[in-house]
């Protein structure tokens, strides 16, 4: 999606984790994709292949296994300019540059020419457009989630979410949530932690973590990753406060039979 450049388009809570981020490009205009370089590099970010990212205009329209293959073999990323989804990706490549490098390779390994797609690949892409990590001392809160078991979660055990944090991954649900409504959702990930994450920026622990699930293929299919409708999340919609806003079926849809 392409459109006018908005500098406060970050300053909602699902995005409160690219905020270093997104201060350093606030310009009134939209960031040249040297401007991404530049961060980029002096957070050293890398692919799999330990090669520098850099964020290079793309000239021609590229099937996903081009894509992907020439991340790995350049360190260059396909960017189209001025476009909130690509933007989007650079700035997950600079809140997540592990998981982002373990995706990257993971696509490759399991698009490469010749082999039929598989659930792996699904699911990975699945993952790196949609995806979002939630982690927490407590894997019940989650569980109630995954179940669908959606008052439980949200209503009755709210103070649970004090002590766990969300965090979106998928570029296309941050794309989405520049205009929210309440059905945009996330496949979620469950990462449990030993203490409370209590920053805005995704702890490195976490960004490795989550690389490794991908990269020891700890999810080999897309059902795996739970669906998340994302502005149920305590803080993140104001209209959530109150109990009913769950009781919509057509968001929060039950378990199938």
């Amino acid at each position: 999606m392409s459109g006018d450049w908005r500098d406060d388009f970050a300053a909602t809570p699902p995005f409160a984790h690219l905020t270093a981020w997104t201060e350093a490009l606030a310009g009134g205009r939209w960031p040249a994709l040297e401007q991404l370089d530049e961060l980029a590099c002096r957070a050293g970010v890398v692919n799999a292949q330990g090669l520098s990212i850099r964020f290079q205009t793309q000239e021609r329209r590229c099937g996903q296994v081009d894509y992907e293959a020439a991340i790995l073999a350049s360190g260059c990323v396909p960017t189209r300019r001025d476009n909130w989804h690509d933007l989007l990706n650079a700035l997950i490549w600079l809140a997540f540059p592990r998981t982002k490098a373990a995706l990257n390779a993971v696509q490759c390994r399991h698009l490469a020419s010749g082999q039929a797609r598989g659930p792996i690949a699904d699911a990975t892409t699945l993952f790196d457009e949609s995806g979002l990590v939630l982690t927490g001392c407590d894997p019940a809160l989650a569980e109630l989630l995954a179940q669908r078991r959606w008052r439980e979660a949200f209503v009755t055990h709210r103070r649970a979410w004090r002590d766990t944090r969300a965090f979106l991954i998928g570029h296309a649900v941050l794309e989405k949530l520049l205009a929210p409504w309440p059905g945009v959702t996330a496949k979620c990930l469950f990462v449990p932690a030993a203490a409370p994450v209590d920053a805005d920026a995704p702890p490195a622990w976490l960004d490795e973590a989550v690389a490794r699930v991908w990269l020891e293929g700890r999810v080999a299919d897309p059902k795996q990753l739970f669906p998340l409708p994302v502005l149920g999340i305590p803080g993140w919609w104001a209209a959530n406060e109150a109990p009913e806003f769950y009781d919509n079926r057509a968001v929060f849809r039950p378990p199938p039979p």
